[in-house]
C-alpha cells in the first residue's frame, strides 16, 4: 500500500498504538474484517527506551481514507468486546485532519 495516490486515495491513521503488539493485533482484526491496513512505526532503530519518552505513541494503524469510519467503528467493538480494550480510549483515535 502506498502513502499517496492519487488513484487509490489517502492512508489516514485510525489508531494511535501503544504497542507494536497492539498495531499488529488492529491490523489484524481490521484485515480479516475486510480492510485492508497498514502499520506505520515511530519509532526510532537503537533509541528503544529513549524515544519513548519523547514519543509514548508506538506508532499508526492506516487504513484508506474511505474505510476510516467503518475501520474506527470496529476497533470500538473490538475492544468493548475484550478486556484489551480497557487501556484504550478515545484519546487513541486521531484527529481526521492528519497529514500521514
Amino acid at each position: 500500500m502506498t502513502e499517496n495516490s492519487s488513484d487509490e486515495g489517502k492512508l489516514v491513521s485510525v489508531l494511535e498504538a501503544r504497542d507494536e503488539l497492539e498495531a499488529i493485533t488492529i491490523q489484524a482484526f481490521l484485515e480479516s474484517q475486510g480492510i485492508n491496513a497498514a502499520i506505520r512505526s515511530r519509532q526510532i532503530p537503537m533509541y528503544d527506551g529513549i524515544a519513548r519518552v519523547w514519543n509514548p505513541v508506538w506508532g499508526y494503524v492506516m487504513v484508506m481514507d474511505e474505510n476510516h469510519d467503518r475501520a474506527e467503528k470496529l476497533i470500538m467493538e473490538y475492544l468493548d468486546s475484550c478486556s484489551a480494550g480497557e487501556g484504550i480510549t478515545e484519546e487513541n483515535f486521531p484527529e481526521e485532519d492528519t497529514d500521514t
